[in-house]
């Protein structure tokens, strides 16, 4: 049992890790679709790039934050497999915490940048749900029910 919690603990870290990563790539990506300003860095937190990174997000179309919303999504979800796979896949727990890991910052992500009026209600709830399909998704049928299956087929 303890073994058990202990690799699911590992597989949410993980999952959250390679999440945030993937969550990074896909903005990064995004910046083909939607160029930052020349001078501008996702990464630097001074406050004169600060500034100009707020300024440019007052700019952007709807699309550009629905693209936002994808990337959370597609990272979560990312990180939500990860936990799954390495926790076993018998239980939504590891994916959920996850999601629920994503959703907090997301909120914190909210707080700090300025977003449409719009945003927090299409993206807040993204987190959840891209979590709880990929686990749906990889969820392993109990042993009794899969050998049902097989043998009524």
């Amino acid at each position: 049992m303890a073994k058990q919690v202990l690799i699911s603990v590992v597989g949410v870290v993980l999952g959250v890790v390679v999440g945030m990563a993937v969550m990074m790539s896909l903005h990064l990506a995004s910046t083909f679709v939607y160029p930052l300003p020349e001078g501008v860095d996702f990464m630097s937190q001074e406050p004169e790039n600060m500034a100009r990174l707020n300024e440019w997000f007052r700019t952007l179309p709807a699309t550009a934050f629905l693209l936002a919303t994808v990337c959370h999504g597609l990272g979560c979800m990312s990180g939500a497999i990860v936990a799954m796979l390495i926790s076993g896949r018998r239980s939504l727990v590891a994916p959920v915490i996850v999601g629920i890991v994503f959703t907090l910052c997301g909120i914190m992500n909210l707080s700090s940048l300025p977003h449409p009026a719009w945003f927090p209600f299409v993206d807040v709830p993204a987190y959840l749900v891209f979590a709880l399909v990929a686990g749906l998704l990889l969820k392993r049928k109990p042993f009794q029910e899969a050998s049902e299956a097989t043998t009524t087929a």
